[in-house]
């Protein structure tokens, strides 16, 4: 199976009293084409930081110092920034933790959406706002006329959640990254949007990479498993293997932390 991202050497440092801190050492890692890989480690870990290197999105104190990004054999880390722009959305989109915090609260959510479509798709306002309606659909939103007309403070986590997902997947990306979305949801909501990620991932084909503290749902989606601590990628392999045979002691404890949480 052909590699959809490969990642290699990626050094991400902080300017900090006049120096330099390293913050991502060297993280290593690809990704399939139809492939779920979920970047795996405690808050802090540089599992983030490391999502957002791959298409330079990052604070301005941080610089990527070594590395490549290569995607569709084209590295991402040399493209200028026009030429990014149109990778981003386009060929890869994200979704976060917080929606309400990505969602401008002045709007609808039927002009944010159509104004993703128009911007990618080169489409008129009428074609948008029906594309946007249909999204919508795609995830599950029974009312879409509604929701569009909604301001997002109106709206539930989980349905901004929805909302949020259907913008990323306005312009079909080849690859999806998911940073810790479910997290500020319960447990129901955090099911529902996790199957229904699975789902779209079948009928769009897109690849996915998730990103979690929570080995649970790790073990749940995930096709292979990258484990990062203190901004390296200490251990890499399915699912099987990472909670069967781990090798590396960051991975035990996370396993044993996992276990033991389990059984209470």
């Amino acid at each position: 199976m052909e590699n959809l991202l490969e990642v290699k050497n990626l050094k991400v440092e902080f300017f900090s009293n006049k120096s330099l801190v390293p913050v991502i050492d060297g993280a290593t890692f690809f990704i399939k084409k139809d492939e779920i890989l979920v970047l795996a480690g405690e808050s802090g870990s540089g599992k983030t930081l490391t999502a957002l290197s791959i298409t330079k999105i990052l604070p301005n104190s941080a610089i990527i110092t070594a590395g490549s990004a290569k995607f569709m054999g084209v590295d991402l880390l040399t493209m200028d920034e026009k030429a990014l722009t149109d990778i981003r959305g386009r060929e890869i989109a994200y979704i976060f933790q917080e929606p309400t915090s990505y969602l401008n609260p002045v709007f609808t959510v039927g002009i944010q959406i159509t104004e993703v479509i128009m911007l990618h798709q080169n489409k008129n306002k009428l074609d948008a706002f029906n594309e946007a309606k249909e999204l919508l659909s795609l995830v599950k939103i029974k009312d879409p006329q509604r929701v569009l007309s909604s301001y997002p403070h109106q709206l539930s986590g989980g349905m901004n959640q929805r909302v949020f997902l259907a913008m990323a997947l306005a312009c079909k990306p080849k690859l999806l990254i998911a940073d810790e979305p479910t997290t500020a949801l319960d447990v129901t909501i955090e099911a529902q949007i996790l199957q229904l990620l699975l789902d779209l991932k079948k009928t769009m084909g897109f690849s996915l990479l998730f990103i979690t503290h929570n080995l649970s749902i790790a073990k749940k989606i995930a096709d292979r498993i990258c484990v990062m601590c203190k901004g390296k990628i200490v251990e890499e392999g399915s699912v099987d293997k990472i909670f069967d045979a781990p090798e590396h002691f960051h991975t035990r404890e996370l396993i044993n932390a996992y276990e033991k949480i389990g059984k209470l």
